[in-house]
This record gives structure tokens, sequence and C-alpha cells, in this order.
């Protein structure tokens, strides 16, 4: 038995216990070869001289590769499904607009497209959301969009938009507000302050509040 195989032996009860209890529903075989991979880059980056046990120190790479993997399924599917539809909405909305001399109706693109409207609304929607995530704008005295305030570079924090934009809809009042403000409808910190009643030192502080928040979401995993 090699030294990779005693380690996985050893944290394979580990494996199932992430699997189980955070990834529910998804095939158990390709999660646990994915587990594997996480505890072999632990294996590989763990040092003697941490003060952490290996099995905490595991965790992280073994849920980050679980978690990326199936983020990367349902990216696939988003893309190939709401992408793919995206693109035909489009063009469809140039054709209508000349035919129509004005811009077309989701009932009208529905129509054309032989699709059901609630979809193509659900579509331009969720295209909408992803653009304004992407969205650059001043964020003490940086150029940054609302996803790189929150984006981490290791390769195990990939950013599900439908997630992220789940998780601002659960922010309280006026944290909500301020953060849609701000990266959604593209408002300086003076602006927001004006409509919240509040002051531009308040709504800073907010903000930085809130952008935190939204990241432990995605990066404190342990």
């Amino acid at each position: 038995m090699n030294k990779y195989e005693e380690i996985i032996k050893v944290n394979s009860g580990l494996i199932y216990m992430i699997m189980n209890k955070y990834f529910k529903g998804y095939d158990k075989d390709d999660l646990y070869q994915v587990g594997v991979i996480g505890v072999i880059k632990a294996y590989n980056n763990y040092k003697n001289d941490h003060n952490t046990k290996f099995s905490t120190y595991a965790f992280k790479y073994i849920y980050g590769e679980m978690y990326n993997y199936i983020n990367n399924i349902k990216s696939i599917k988003v893309s190939n499904e709401y992408i793919s539809l995206y693109k035909k909405i489009c063009t469809a909305s140039n054709i209508l607009s000349q035919k129509l001399m004005k811009e077309p109706s989701v009932n009208e693109l529905a129509m054309f497209l032989e699709v059901n409207p609630l979809i193509i609304d659900n579509v331009i929607k969720a295209m909408n959301k992803v653009d304004s995530l992407e969205k650059i704008i001043s964020n003490d005295g940086k150029d940054l969009s609302l996803l790189d305030t929150i984006r981490d570079n290791r390769d195990f924090y990939n950013i599900d938009y439908m997630l992220l934009n789940d998780e601002i809809s659960k922010l309280e009042s006026p944290y909500k507000e301020l953060i849609y403000l701000r990266y959604f409808e593209d408002k300086t910190q003076s602006e927001v302050a004006d409509i919240l009643g509040m002051n531009q030192v308040e709504v800073s502080r907010r903000e930085r509040k809130t952008l935190k928040k939204i990241k432990d979401v995605y990066q404190n995993v342990v």
C-alpha cells in the first residue's frame, strides 16, 4: 500500500461524511472519486508544522473539490440551456424589432420562438442578473464588480451566479437595497445615502459589512 492509498483509506470516512451531509442527491461514486482528489491535494500541501489535525486541514480540500464539481455540473447545464436560448431570444428580438418597429414583448418573443413566455422571461432576467454582477463600478477608489469583491483565487471557490443572487435576496433591508442600488443600478455611495436616508460613511460601512457576509458564504467552508 503506497502513501496515497493509506491516507485515502484513513480518510474515507471523512469523504463520506462530507458527501452525505452537504451533497445529497448527487452520484456518490463520482463524488467519492472527487473527494479522493481532495484528500490527495490536502496531503500534498499539508505541513507537519501546521497546528491543525490533517482531517481538519483536509476538510476544506474535500469539500472544495466536491463543491467545484457540483458547480461545474450546474454551470454546464445553465450554459447549454440558458445561453443557447438567450442567443435565440436576442436574434428573435432583432428580427421582431425591425418587423414591428418596436422592442418586442415577452409574449411576442415566446410566440415567435414557440417557447413558454415564463421561460423566456426567466432567461432574460437571469442573464440580466449575470450582466449586473459583472458590471464595473467604483469601490473604495478601485474599479470592481460585485463578483470581484467576493471572488477567491483558490480554484475550488467558483462563484455560482444563481446562488449569489439567491444569497443577496436573503439580505435584510436596507442591506439588500444598498447592494442592489450599488451593483445593479450603478449608484454611487453618495446617491445611495440620499436614497436610503443615511450618510455616505454609513453606506460605506454597511457595504463592507454586507460584502463580507456574502463573501463568507462562499469562503468559510470550515
